[in-house]
C-alpha cells in the first residue's frame, strides 16, 4: 500500500473514531441533554439558557441568554477569555496576528491595550472629524448613484477605517488597499466556518505537502496566505512612508508609533503589534428640529435620542455575527450545578439574546421605540450590547463603530427619503432580502428607492464637499 493510501486510511479512521465517540459519549452530569444542531434559532427550539454538545471530542457550550453570558464570559472572564485556535484560519491563512483571534496570552493583552488606548470613549474626538467627512462622502455618493447603496456603504466604511488607522486617503473607487482587504475577508469567510477543513480537527495534517491527495486545503492556504500578509503589511508600510514624509496626518498608526518612540520597550516588537491593531419619519422629524438647515454633526448626538435608538435597533434586528466569536475555557468550571470541562468552546448566542421577548417584544419587528423610555435611551438595554462580545474579549472599537453608524444614519435621514422601489405600473416592489452564506451575515443586493428630500437637501449635500 502506498504512503498516500496509508495517510488517507489513517485520516478516515480518525474521523470515524471521532464521530463514533461523539455518538456514544455521555454528557456531563447536570448538563441539559439537548443535541440540537448548532444554529441561530436555539432559543426558539430549546428552552434553556445553556446547551451542551459534543462534536468530534470537542465540548461545545452555547449560552442563550445575556444573564448566562454575563455570568460566565464577563464575571468569570479570566477563565473564559481564551480563543480556540483554528489551524486553518490562525496559522495557515495568517490571521493569528489579529487581536480578535489571538489566544489569551501576554501578546494579546499588549495588542488589546494599544487598541483601547486609541478607541476608548475619552479619545473619540480624535476620530470624529474623519468619520464626519466619510459620512458626508457617503451621502454624496448616494445622491449620484443611489442604486449602488450597498457598495457605497461598504466602501465609505472601509475608507474611513483605513484613513483613521493608517492616515491613507483612498482612491474614490477601486482602491488597492480596500480591494486587498475585501479579498482577504472573502477568504476568511470561507475558512472560518467550523468543520470546513479537516485540519482544524486533526492539526497534524498541517504538515502534509500540498501536492498530496486530500491536501487541497494546504494548496489553498499557500495561495491565500500572501493576500493576508499583504492586507496587513502594505498599508502599514505606506502609512509609515507618509509619516516620514510629513504627509500622514493624525492616525492610529502615527499616535502609536509616537508612543513607541517615547517608550523604553522593544521597538520591533511594538511595531508588529501596531500592524495588527487597526424608523424613518420620526427620525427625520427629530433631525429637522435639531438641524433643520444644516447637516447633522456629533454635537447633535445628545439631542437626538430617536436617531440613536434607530442605530441601536439596526444592531439588534439583524446581528452580523449570530454566534459571536468562540471563547475557550482554560480550567474546569461549574455553573448552576452544571459541570463545564476545561477546553470547552463557548459560544454566546447573540441572535437569541437579541430576540429575547423579555427585553424585546415582537423581536422580528423593526421598532426603535423599544430602546426608549420616557423619550430617552433606556440604558438597561444597551449596557452591554451583546453584538460586541463579552468580558475581556469585548470589542475595544465598539464606541468608534457606534459613532460611525450613528453619524451615517443621521446624515442619510437628514437628506434622503428611503422607500420601496416601484415597478412599471407604479406598484411597490417588496424587497427580496437574502443573506450571503458565510461566517458573518452579509446582504445580497436588493432594490429600494433613495431620493433626496428636497432641493435644499441636494444643496446641503453638494456644499458638503467644500466643507
Amino acid at each position: 500500500m502506498s504512503i498516500d493510501a496509508y495517510l488517507i486510511s489513517f485520516v478516515l479512521f480518525l474521523a470515524f473514531a471521532g464521530w463514533y465517540r461523539w455518538r456514544t459519549t455521555r454528557l456531563p452530569e447536570g448538563v441539559p441533554q439537548h443535541r440540537q444542531p448548532l444554529r441561530h434559532t436555539f432559543r426558539a427550539t430549546v428552552d434553556s439558557d445553556i446547551i451542551y454538545l459534543r462534536v468530534f471530542g470537542t465540548q461545545i457550550i452555547v449560552l442563550n441568554s445575556q444573564t448566562a453570558a454575563n455570568d460566565l464570559l464577563s464575571a468569570r472572564s479570566l477563565l473564559y477569555s481564551d480563543r480556540q485556535v483554528s489551524m486553518m484560519v490562525t496559522e495557515l491563512l495568517g490571521w493569528g496576528r489579529m487581536a480578535s483571534t489571538m489566544p489569551y496570552r501576554p501578546a494579546w493583552r499588549t495588542s488589546r491595550h494599544a487598541i483601547w488606548q486609541e478607541f476608548n470613549p475619552n479619545n473619540l474626538s480624535n476620530h470624529r472629524p474623519k468619520q464626519l467627512w466619510h459620512a458626508r462622502d457617503l451621502i454624496r455618493r448616494l445622491l449620484t448613484t443611489p442604486d449602488d447603496f450597498l457598495h457605497h456603504i461598504d466602501y465609505t466604511l472601509a475608507a474611513s477605517v483605513i484613513a483613521l488607522t493608517y492616515g491613507i486617503n483612498v482612491k474614490p473607487e477601486h482602491d488597492p488597499t480596500i480591494e486587498r482587504g475585501k479579498k482577504a475577508l472573502r477568504q476568511l469567510q470561507k475558512a472560518a466556518i467550523a468543520g470546513t477543513y479537516l485540519v482544524d480537527l486533526i492539526p497534524i495534517l498541517k504538515h502534509v505537502p500540498s501536492w498530496m491527495p486530500g491536501a487541497g486545503f494546504k494548496a489553498y492556504a499557500e495561495q491565500v496566505l500572501p493576500d493576508t500578509i499583504a492586507m496587513i503589511d502594505i498599508p502599514y508600510n505606506e502609512g509609515c512612508s507618509l509619516i516620514r514624509e510629513g504627509n500622514g496626518g493624525e492616525s492610529l498608526l502615527s499616535r502609536n508609533l509616537a508612543r513607541v518612540a517615547d517608550s523604553n520597550y522593544d521597538h520591533a516588537h511594538n511595531t508588529e503589534i501596531i500592524k495588527d491593531v487597526a424608523a424613518q419619519r420620526k427620525g427625520q422629524e427629530e433631525l429637522d428640529k435639531v438641524a433643520s438647515s444644516r447637516l447633522p454633526s456629533f454635537e447633535d448626538l445628545p439631542h437626538m435620542p430617536y436617531v440613536q435608538a434607530i442605530m441601536l435597533e439596526v444592531l439588534r434586528w439583524q446581528a452580523v455575527l449570530p454566534l459571536g466569536l468562540a471563547h475557550r475555557l482554560t480550567i474546569d468550571d461549574e455553573y448552576k450545578g452544571y459541570y463545564i470541562p476545561k477546553g470547552s468552546i463557548v459560544f454566546a448566542n447573540i441572535w437569541a439574546m437579541l430576540r429575547d421577548e423579555e427585553y424585546y417584544p415582537d423581536p422580528d419587528v423593526f421598532r426603535p421605540e423599544g430602546f426608549l423610555k420616557d423619550g430617552k435611551i433606556n440604558y438597561k438595554l444597551t449596557n452591554p450590547i451583546p453584538n460586541f462580545g463579552f468580558g475581556r474579549r469585548i470589542c475595544p472599537g465598539r464606541y468608534f463603530a457606534m459613532d460611525s453608524l450613528w453619524i451615517s444614519i443621521a446624515s442619510i435621514l437628514a437628506t434622503f427619503d428611503i422607500e420601496k422601489a416601484k415597478d412599471e405600473q407604479g406598484q411597490d416592489i417588496e424587497p427580496d432580502i437574502q443573506w450571503i452564506p458565510g461566517f458573518s451575515r452579509q446582504l445580497r443586493r436588493f432594490k429600494c428607492s433613495i431620493t433626496a428630500r428636497s432641493a435644499e437637501a441636494i444643496k446641503l449635500i453638494k456644499d458638503s464637499e467644500l466643507a
